[in-house]
């Protein structure tokens, strides 16, 4: 029997069936947006777990055309036997934008993605324009839009309008599906442009979904709930389904049955504990699901285990918070390597720029994610749920051995060099400490870590990495002491040994006279701001104060006793 192509990167619904893909039935999803009952709907998951398609499922079952052209599509599908199917099926216009490849380095470089994206709709709906129930003033806006030439204000009005005209046009109001609504604010956060991308998306989701009459059912999908300045401010109507959520738990990712039975139909039914052991393990709801992509992945490449979703997106993100992030983060990520649980406090309403202010925001990340399951909630006094965490499976595993690994095992916190720096900083040898440093500097951190952003945090949290194995000192960092918040504190458990205060300064060559001058300054700095307070309070009396400034992956250090 000749086996049916496998859909490796097809998220187009009527594209699957028509070419005749393999195709696990996921149309009950139809049922379930509708009888939910909510106006607006958020469905965060991890990356390549069916986002697209479901949306696109949903978009050939409702929209209205000419002829009702969709209906074959879902013959004997599950959704078919739906009692409500001719109520809904072909009823209603759709407006469909998505904004996973809306990635770029700068603002308005995302915004010249997102308007090829809106052309597209536009252009799809252009026969609107020779409707005269269509308002006059529209018009000159819908054409800027489909010639790609509207104003940044006419983009972020862009669907409300579109999902007016509809109305007028059909006499009920669109379903608006809006697809990895997030990736642009994602990336704005990676590339430093966060606040006005959070802003332009505030405006452009609330024109269309915020108190709309003309809107049938908003459905939109992300990885994160993104909550930083209320983006979904005023949206009361909005029904959030998480990964934690029951409702629609097994309408993304495959369940048992279903992996199963595309491994029998490919012949790899032998191979279903080892499949098992790769790609299973998610919790979505309670149920246990596979990731898709790696399983059609695997199947398509002939059986041949490999970790395939770790390779489909960039991990740079989780790989700064975890070098940023406080030491407990790290310690818990090398027992979850170990197969150990960790617990944790879930939140699920995130901000990127607070991921680092608590240890529960990075866990959190990384459980939307993908990269953990979540299991045996428990409400804390404080009214708070509380999980236990794990990597879900063995190709997870590999992003913990290879991206975190580097900072823990294949960084220099196990190696003697580091055994060197640190006796040539308890015997104030700074020649020696300054240039292990730099070749710890040079050979662990990327270009990408020093120069971008917030480069002081980055050398902060390289340093602490260090330091933190030798057992002589009570490391801490960013406390009150004296007048101020110092860097980093070494206080000697011996108290008669020498306690250390380090200042972090980065040296810019176009505003600084020199690297000398920063020096003094951090020196000075520490001096002022009576950063040893905490020391002399401890009985430390030997205190060496260290200036550490930085251009790059250039390290200059200087000392004062």
């Amino acid at each position: 029997m000749d086996r049916k192509k496998l859909p490796i990167g097809i998220s187009d619904y009527k594209l699957m069936i028509s070419e005749d893909y393999y195709y696990v039935d996921k149309t009950d999803f139809i049922r379930q947006i509708v009888e939910d009952g909510s106006l607006i709907t958020l469905l965060p998951r991890p990356r390549r777990f069916g986002k697209t398609l479901n949306l696109s499922t949903l978009r050939y079952f409702f929209e209205k055309t000419e002829g009702n052209v969709f209906r074959p599509l879902f013959k004997d599908k599950s959704i078919e036997g739906w009692k409500d199917f001719d109520k809904y099926q072909g009823k209603y216009p759709v407006i469909m934008i998505t904004l996973k490849d809306c990635k770029a380095d700068t603002f308005e470089g995302v915004l010249e993605l997102l308007a090829f994206e809106l052309q597209s709709e536009f252009i799809r709906h252009k026969y609107l324009l020779d409707s005269p129930q269509i308002e006059k003033a529209y018009i000159s806006v819908f054409e800027a839009i489909r010639e790609s030439r509207a104003t940044e204000t006419q983009m972020q009005n862009s669907l409300g309008m579109l999902s007016t005209m509809l109305t007028d046009y059909w006499g009920m109001p669109p379903l608006v599906l809006l697809d990895e609504y997030d990736t642009p604010i994602h990336v704005a956060f990676d590339k430093g442009y966060y606040d006005r991308m959070i802003g332009f998306m505030r405006n452009f989701m609330s024109t269309v979904f915020k108190d709309n009459t003309d809107i049938f059912r908003g459905v939109i999908t992300g990885i994160l709930r993104v909550s930083k300045e209320s983006i979904f401010s005023g949206l009361n109507n909005i029904d959030v389904d998480t990964i934690l959520e029951t409702p629609m738990c097994t309408s993304f990712g495959f369940t048992q049955e279903e992996t199963d039975r595309i491994l029998d139909d490919y012949s790899l039914g032998s191979y279903k504990e080892e499949v098992k052991e790769w790609y299973n393990g998610y919790l979505f709801g309670g149920e246990t699901v596979y990731n898709p992509w790696s399983v059609l992945s695997y199947i398509n490449k002939g059986g041949v285990l490999a970790p395939y979703w770790v390779n489909t997106g960039s991990d740079v993100l989780l790989r700064h918070l975890l070098a940023d992030g406080p030491a407990q983060i790290r310690d818990g990520v090398e027992a979850l390597i170990q197969g150990d649980p960790v617990r944790s406090v879930i939140n699920d309403k995130l901000a990127f720029p607070d991921l680092l202010a608590k240890p529960v925001n990075i866990w959190s990340f990384m459980l939307f994610s993908g990269y953990l399951k979540a299991y045996d909630p428990i409400l804390t006094p404080e009214d708070l749920t509380e999980y236990t965490l794990q990597v879900p499976n063995r190709e997870v595993k590999t992003v913990f051995r290879t991206i975190i690994q580097s900072w823990i095992d294949g960084g220099p916190v196990k190696n003697d060099r580091l055994e060197r720096m640190l006796q040539a900083l308890d015997e104030n040898n700074m020649p020696i400490f300054q240039r292990l440093l730099n070749d710890f500097v040079v050979n662990t951190l990327s270009y990408y870590d020093t120069s971008g952003r917030d480069p002081e945090k980055v050398y902060q949290a390289f340093l602490l990495g260090m330091l933190v194995s030798t057992g002589a000192y009570e490391i801490s960092s960013n406390r009150e002491s004296g007048l101020g918040r110092y860097d980093i504190l070494m206080r000697p458990r011996n108290i008669q040994k020498r306690g250390i205060i380090m200042e972090l300064k980065l040296y810019d060559p176009m505003f600084d006279k020199s690297v000398d001058d920063v020096l003094d300054s951090a020196l000075q700095q520490i001096e002022d701001k009576q950063y040893a307070a905490t020391l002399h309070a401890a009985g430390v009396t030997d205190i060496l104060q260290m200036a550490i400034t930085f251009d790059g992956k250039r390290v200059w250090i200087k000392t004062r006793i």
